[in-house]
């Protein structure tokens, strides 16, 4: 597997596609768990075994956000001190994140066990499906601490410059997982119980495997294993307000499904077609945006501002060219990618609006994410969090409730996307450019 990349030297372009280009393969991999689990659920259990799974979804996705918004911490401070070549607190930092992501995980998982009825309740799924959806997320909890220790062990690997060997291991993962699905599901008939079980299993597979990995190429049996009060509130405090945000933005969502909702089947099935086709989009975006932490954090451990200014720039640019060129390609032969999901032509035709409002403007999201990765990767994720949650929480609800109610049609609720990107992305660079100024 390879080892680590130093993002502090050499050709920035070359060094952070080379970088990102795993994290883009992962987050593929990535989505194929939840889409492989709704495949074999729709297809062989019905479509009442395929909601009792979606609703269940959101649940887990809110637990395990403040976590993997701590792991982004743990690698940030991890990247800073590999930047200043400070390897002795390297280590440290690898031992206090794999810690305190086993009291965390296993912490989670008997809150979740014992919750898990009332929070269903409380999202009021349907009596129909009730009985199903406490049987999936009840197996489906278990998974929490092998995801945690997955991205704990991931965002030490990436912030060391090894983005490789996370992709590779989720890779294998994701293959299990759909193996892991046909067996459970068709020969063995275990329902919504055998899909979250193949989760299960493939999560622990990639937690068991990568974690192994990172004990033996960074000798962690050597360590004196013990937690660092200092240390943690070090990656608390970059990671904690990450989690908020996560959270917040997750719960956010259901405010635009519920107005989403209100137009009727159709616009319900074009968005949830829509949502699919902008992968295309947004996970090269989120690829870019992880590479920026890992770069950034890196160059500020050694001193090199003037470094991340220009990667800044350049991988900006990079990233705005990239998507918009995609969106392009998309809207071109809109009608033939979205009928590839479905093939109703009252879908296809509300989706086709969808895309021309939001797609044009997909390139400011870039700008977002990857501005945004700067800041976090220079450890300013209180500024990220404040700026998140303002514009992509509390200004898209409020502008989605004003737009709704004056025009009420299925592009109102399009427009909100791109608004509050472009917003987003405005207070991001204000924020990096003061940030920047200040730093150097």
């Amino acid at each position: 597997m390879k080892q680590r990349r130093d993002l502090t030297q050499g050709n920035i372009l070359k060094g952070f596609l080379a970088f990102a280009l795993p994290l883009l393969f992962g987050s593929l991999f990535q989505q194929l768990y939840g889409t492989v689990d709704l495949l074999y659920v729709g297809n062989f259990l019905g479509k009442s075994a395929a909601a009792a799974v979606g609703a269940s979804s959101i649940i887990v996705t809110c637990m395990i956000g403040l976590f993997t918004g701590i792991s982004v911490g743990a690698g940030v401070v991890t990247a800073q001190y590999w930047g200043a070549r400070e390897n002795a607190q390297v280590k440290k930092c690898i031992c206090n994140s794999l810690l305190s992501g086993l009291i965390g995980g296993a912490l989670l998982i008997g809150l979740g066990e014992l919750l898990a009825e009332w929070m269903l309740r409380a999202l009021n799924t349907p009596e129909t499906i009730l009985e199903e959806a406490l049987v999936y997320i009840r197996v489906y909890i278990l998974a929490i601490l092998p995801m945690i220790l997955y991205n704990m062990s991931a965002g030490i690997l990436r912030a060391l410059g090894d983005s490789r060997s996370p992709f590779l291991v989720l890779a294998a993962g994701g293959i299990l997982n759909v193996f892991m699905d046909a067996v459970f599901i068709i020969v063995l008939k275990w329902g919504v119980a055998g899909a979250a079980l193949a989760t299960m299993v493939s999560q622990s597979f990639t937690a068991v495997v990568l974690t192994a990995y990172l004990f033996y190429r960074e000798k962690l049996w050597l360590e004196s294993w013990k937690l660092s009060p200092a240390l943690l509130k070090k990656i608390f405090k970059v990671g904690f307000p990450l989690g908020i945000q996560s959270m917040i933005l997750t719960l956010s969502n259901i405010f635009v499904q519920h107005d989403i909702n209100s137009f009727g089947e159709d616009a319900i099935a074009a968005f949830t077609v829509y949502f699919k086709v902008e992968n295309l989009l947004y996970l090269p975006i989120v690829a870019f945006g992880q590479a920026m932490v890992t770069f950034t954090g890196q160059n500020v451990g050694a001193g090199k501002y003037e470094r991340i200014k220009k990667g800044a720039v350049s991988c900006n640019l990079l990233a705005a060219l990239i998507t918009a060129g995609i969106a392009a390609i998309v809207l071109m032969f809109g009608r033939q990618i979205l009928g590839l999901f479905c093939s109703e032509e009252s879908v296809i035709t509300e989706g086709l609006k969808i895309i021309s409002v939001s797609f044009p403007f997909y390139f400011l999201y870039a700008v977002q994410e990857v501005t945004g990765g700067v800041l976090r990767g220079m450890g300013k994720t209180l500024q990220s969090m404040a700026v998140v949650i303002i514009t992509l929480c509390i200004v898209r609800v409020i502008l989605l409730k004003a737009l709704v109610s004056c025009f009420h049609t299925i592009q109102a609720v399009a427009a909100v996307y791109p608004v509050t990107w472009g917003l987003a992305a405005a207070a991001f660079i204000v924020c990096y450019i003061y940030l920047i100024r200040k730093s150097i």
